[in-house]
């Protein structure tokens, strides 16, 4: 999924919306800020990936609120998706305060010594009211640094009118049965499976994905001791499976980068099936961009050996350790996740909701049938395995998995090779 621009493993298939917010800050004004007593700065990637109110369009009116009554204002700086990582690296081997609050996804480990864990503070309330598995991603050296504020998931939507036609009435639930509906329904022009394989990196990078299916096969990626765990009958079996897939796999995929070129296919009508995030299914929806309206569904990944996984966009918020007002910060945050905000977030725009009684809401589950699923996804392992040098690490496995999709190399001698990188690199972590 990337028409204009390579935004993010999640875009959005209209990217109006985040053009026309190219450019802007979201600075409050002179007048504001000399009226407000306390301003907080918000660090966070431009709509249509996942951002708060004030940047993104919902509670906007309880936004405003919230800042006439706690005596602040918020400004924001919005960046594009790829320019995320750098610009945070950068801004925080400068050691200058430049933030309050941080988005993060999967960079938690990395940018750990920067951040304040908090987790504590937070309301009892609010804290009882998430999945436990969700600080799992923001915690590393024994501290939580973050908390998770949207249940972002990867599950199976597939085209029912492509799969109907070609004898199936429900969808796949094994390996074997996701083999099979892909098979029927490469014909005429379409294909049964499509994703993005062109990026080896990242949360939905072609090595994360492949971490499904590894996890599927009942293995994962390190052993107790932070080796390479993964060259194995498992890792081996995780990779065949996307090998095998590929006779059936939109060919564009070995080279589509973000996940809305991934996406672009599948609401043209032209895929069957394919892995992606919540999100998908308010554009996937939308007739003015979609030729798929009434006709996509959701459902868990296919199970492989071990039963169905997934992996989970860890997308969090996070305190500077120099901000000058880390309590006001978690009221920020608090807010972020309200209730009614939260829902607002999962009905306005499509990402969904991390509190456990919004996700079972019954006006967000009708707006987005998709909701009880990923409910229902969140329930089996779901492990993203972030580390440190995450990036590295997925670049090393990710570009040798590419290599077996694309033929020029096999599971087993591509899992060879990406453990050799990767014990390389887990060599040198501190």
């Amino acid at each position: 999924m990337k028409p204009l621009l390579p935004l993010s493993r999640r875009e959005l298939l209209k990217t109006a919306a985040a053009s026309s917010l190219a450019g802007l800050a979201w600075p409050v004004s002179s007048q504001q800020a000399m009226a407000q007593s306390k301003t907080l700065s918000v660090f966070a990637p431009r709509p249509p990936d996942p951002a708060p109110p004030g940047a993104a369009k919902f509670s906007e009116a309880a936004f405003a609120e919230w800042q006439k009554a706690n005596d602040s204002s918020v400004s924001y700086d919005l960046v594009p998706w790829p320019e995320l990582h750098d610009k945070m690296a950068t801004t925080f081997a400068s050691g200058e305060h430049v933030w309050d609050v941080v988005y993060m996804s999967g960079w938690v480990p990395e940018f750990a010594k920067f951040l304040t864990p908090f987790s504590a503070k937070l309301s009892k309330e609010l804290v009882d009211d998430l999945p436990k598995s969700s600080f799992a991603t923001v915690t590393w050296g024994g501290e939580t640094s973050g908390v998770v504020f949207t249940l972002s998931l990867l599950t199976l939507f597939h085209n029912t009118e492509l799969l109907q036609k070609a004898g199936f009435k429900e969808a796949p639930k094994t390996w074997d049965e996701l083999k099979a509906a892909a098979k029927e329904t490469t014909r005429d022009g379409q294909f049964g499976w499509v994703l993005n394989y062109g990026e080896p990196a990242g949360i939905g990078g072609t090595a994360s994905y492949w971490m499904c299916f590894l996890q599927q096969a009942g293995g994962k990626l390190y052993n107790d001791d932070a080796t390479p765990a993964f060259n194995n009958d498992a890792g081996r079996a995780a990779l065949q499976m996307m090998i095998d897939l590929m006779p059936y796999t939109d060919p564009g995929s070995i080279s589509y980068v973000g996940i809305n070129d991934a996406t672009n296919v599948m609401t043209a009508g032209k895929a069957a099936m394919m892995m992606n995030w919540p999100f998908m299914w308010k554009p996937a929806n939308d007739p003015a961009a979609s030729k798929i309206v009434g006709k996509l569904a959701g459902a868990l990944l296919p199970a492989g050996p071990a039963g169905t996984a997934s992996i989970d966009g860890t997308d969090a918020w996070t305190i500077t350790k120099t901000s000058k007002d880390p309590d006001l910060a978690i009221k920020l945050i608090e807010f972020y996740l309200d209730k009614e905000v939260q829902k607002r977030q999962a009905i306005d725009t499509g990402w969904l909701p991390i509190r456990l009684s919004i996700l079972s809401d019954p006006e967000v589950q009708s707006a987005l049938p998709n909701a009880a699923v990923v409910l229902e996804q969140a329930k089996h392992p779901y492990d993203s395995y972030v580390t440190p040098d995450y990036n590295e690490v997925t670049v090393a496995i990710g570009t040798e998995i590419n290599k077996a999709l694309a033929g020029k190399s096999n599971a087993k001698d591509a899992l060879a090779e990406a453990e050799s990188l990767v014990s390389a690199i887990v060599k040198k972590r501190s």
